[in-house]
């Protein structure tokens, strides 16, 4: 036999080993469920609504909540439903606030006459508040 094809069947074997004996310590984040059958949907939370106008910012740069349902509106490549009612001539006519200035800037600092498509998919940044234990304690003090 020749001394590299040995040298290989002894590093192969090793690995063998060594994956199969790490694939024990593997578990799923679904636990003990099949693949094969579905999971349940969680329930959907209450949102909370703000008693007065909008929700306190954290930190000064901290995007604003959005203080209504937004479980309806939809945002896709071709429309944006938020911009109904906070674009830039609409908002005036429902009383919203509109969409800030910075989101009519490009990446190269260029004012465009429509959103820019990196604010474009406006729930990536401003979110409702919902009412549900946090999965992790947090201890950040925020402006409060």
């Amino acid at each position: 036999m020749n001394i590299r094809y040995m040298s290989a069947c002894v590093l192969l074997a090793g690995l063998g080993l060594a994956l199969s004996a790490s694939a024990v310590d593997l578990r799923s984040l679904r636990g003990d469920r099949p693949l094969d059958i579905g999971s349940k949907r969680p329930a959907r939370a209450a949102v909370i609504l703000p008693d007065e106008g909008e929700f306190r910012k954290s930190y000064p740069t901290h995007p604003p909540m959005i203080p209504h349902k937004v479980d309806k509106t939809r945002i896709s490549l071709k429309k944006n439903q938020c911009l109904k009612c906070h674009g830039d001539l609409e908002h005036k006519e429902i009383d919203a606030p509109m969409v800030s200035k910075t989101h009519f800037i490009n990446r190269k600092g260029e004012r465009l006459g429509h959103v820019s498509t990196r604010y474009y998919f406006c729930t990536q940044c401003h979110a409702p508040q919902i009412d549900k234990t946090p999965l992790v304690q947090n201890a950040f003090p925020g402006n409060h």
